[in-house]
């Protein structure tokens, strides 16, 4: 009996170690970050092989309504009305068509209708409201309407550009030393404020609202112009593009759309780095981060290929992190394994934010 006790107590006091031993362990642990596309997030963490995600919508939405996961925190808790994508165009482009300004003034006029539209339209009494889920669900590739709904909830459609907001990001990149120290110092750039009133221009959103009660057809450029377009998979935050161009608004002012070699891109970095600086992409929608980040990493400044303007907003807030039932905090992700579309993201950067807060590392 004294041996039987005397084991037990070992055993007791062995996994009391072991307990604390792995308490003192688990702080040092960081999320790990895991680059993927947003399908495979998905069934990851449907198949329980991941323990969480951040992604865009609709993928968020669409684990959600299928039961894989539920939302831990959205981008709205990170940061309140914080600019997601944006409509910008690449700066060879402009340099050599002589009527770019014209070209830009509507294509910031049909941004504006087109979010005027859905922020009308996501309303369930509104007259267009099944019009805008079939757009949602077929430009965010869903088959399920309660998912097309939902992935629209969380998502504010914008068409102002914001500048106060680009300098928090940009801001945000440099403490996370994601830009590249020679690039940044070939940049020219003095500080945050300085790029961003460098990359943003708000003269075209202006006009945009000077002109927003007449007639496109009335506004069309007299030699209709074929544009190069190039936007992200299946992402409901560019839905204002994709509303625009199926209801003809792009060709009432002349404004022919062909989609760019490549498009659709699978993230912001990829737009970046084989649309822009390739110059196959004459306009086009991504995340703002990305914008940010590759006009300056991935630049060839004894060139300036990855030079890029941005003209108009496109949405506010928008992406989820979603997580697995057992997951209550981002502290319970440590050591786990957690899917992302990739550094340089807004998914990315906004991730390393909530993380700082939380005061959890992170590695990727």
């Amino acid at each position: 009996m004294k041996n039987l006790t005397k084991i037990l107590l070992v055993v007791i006091v062995t996994a009391l170690f072991a307990g604390c031993v792995e308490d003192k362990k688990t702080p040092d642990q960081p999320i790990n970050l895991v680059k993927m596309g947003g399908q495979d997030m998905v069934q990851r963490l449907g198949a329980g092989e991941i323990a969480g995600f951040i992604g865009w919508e609709p993928y968020p939405a669409i684990a959600i309504t299928k039961g894989y996961g539920k939302p831990l925190m959205y981008s709205g808790d990170i940061w309140k009305e914080h600019p997601c994508c944006v409509v910008a165009y690449d700066q060879d482009w402009y340099k050599q068509t002589e009527n770019a300004d014209e070209i830009l003034d509507r294509m910031a006029l049909v941004q504006l209708k087109s979010v005027e539209y859905i922020n009308n339209a996501k309303e369930s009494g509104s007259p267009d409201h099944d019009d805008l889920i079939n757009y949602s669900m077929a430009f965010g590739g869903m088959t399920d309407r309660a998912a097309a709904e939902m992935s629209l909830k969380d998502v504010e459609f914008v068409y102002s550009p914001n500048i106060p907001g680009t300098e928090t990001f940009i801001s945000k990149i440099m403490d996370f030393n994601i830009f590249d120290s020679a690039k940044w110092n070939q940049s020219g750039y003095v500080n945050a404020s300085d790029y961003a009133n460098n990359l943003i221009t708000d003269r075209y959103v202006k006009w945009a609202l000077q002109n927003r009660e007449k007639d496109l057809s009335s506004l069309a450029i007299k030699e209709p112009v074929t544009i190069r377009y190039g936007y992200l998979v299946n992402d409901i935050h560019e839905l204002p593009f994709y509303v625009g161009w199926q209801k003809g608004w792009f060709e009432d002012v002349g404004i022919n759309i062909t989609l760019s070699e490549g498009t659709p891109f699978q993230n912001g970095a990829f737009e970046m780095q084989k649309g822009f600086k390739t110059n196959a992409v004459d306009i086009g929608s991504l995340g703002l981060p990305p914008v940010i980040i590759h006009r300056i990493n991935s630049n060839d400044f004894a060139v300036d290929d990855a030079r890029v303007g941005v003209i108009s907003g496109m949405n506010n807030e928008g992406s989820v992190i979603v997580v697995a039932g057992n997951i209550t905090s981002l502290a319970d992700l440590r050591g786990k394994t957690v899917g992302f579309p990739g550094p340089g993201t807004i998914q990315h950067v906004l991730f390393l934010m909530a993380a700082e807060k939380a005061g959890v590392r992170v590695s990727y």
